[in-house]
């Protein structure tokens, strides 16, 4: 009879983890939607067919008087500041968010490193850059009592 080898198994982070644990920590008490679909519903006919282009923002949080739009990214790269400037377009466009249409809307790229050149560039388009590590993940999983992630 062979023996069984053990394999060791490493968690790894993903954006969702990123994305979740930040809103814990950060706006725990906030009314925030998470994968949210943003512009015009199509026709129930259609819908089948929108689904592959539809836009998603990561999460939405309603905070001190401001929508706060997040789109979230392991590394972040110069095409989430479009994502994010899109997003925000149509925002104004979704029918489940009306009451908060006329209300002010602050984008926000999350990213689990520092870049400098996507900092700037973020702020120079007006969006909030914010770090979130590994690190920072693994402290509220700790919190949580969830298995820590592998570096």
């Amino acid at each position: 009879m062979e023996a069984q080898s053990t394999k060791e198994f490493k968690i790894t982070m993903k954006e969702t983890d990123m994305l979740n644990a930040w809103l814990w920590d950060k706006h725990r008490e906030d009314l925030q939607w998470r994968r949210v679909r943003l512009g015009v519903l199509p026709t129930k006919e259609m819908a089948r067919m929108y689904m592959t282009i539809l836009r998603w923002a990561d999460a939405i949080v309603i905070h001190d008087g401001v929508v706060y739009i997040v789109e979230a990214k392991l590394r972040a790269a110069p095409g989430a500041v479009g994502q994010l400037k899109l997003y925000k377009k149509l925002l104004g466009n979704t029918l489940e968010f009306k009451q908060y249409w006329n209300w002010p809307v602050q984008m926000l790229l999350l990213s689990s490193v520092m870049d400098l050149n996507m900092a700037e560039l973020a702020s120079d388009e007006d969006i909030a850059f914010e770090v979130f590590t590994i690190e920072d993940v693994n402290r509220v999983r700790l919190e949580t009592m969830q298995p820590v992630l592998m570096k």
